[in-house]
């Protein structure tokens, strides 16, 4: 049987583990589910990738300003 892990090695595990957290302004407020008909994925997918952004980012533009 493997010997039980000391409050320091918990400790340093919970230090070392998982990625940095984001800054606040790096964060993503909250998701949002948007239906597209298989014709609109694939127009503004071929849309996206000819201007080289994510679908996401090219659904997103005329609220971000872009």
């Amino acid at each position: 049987m493997a010997k039980k892990r000391s409050a320091a090695q918990w400790a340093a595990d919970k230090k070392r583990t998982g990625r940095p957290r984001k800054a606040p302004e790096e964060k993503r407020s909250q998701p949002v589910m948007v239906y597209l008909t298989e014709d609109e994925r694939v127009t503004l997918g071929a849309l996206a990738e000819q201007e080289g952004v994510t679908l996401a980012s090219l659904i997103m533009r005329p609220w971000r300003g872009e």
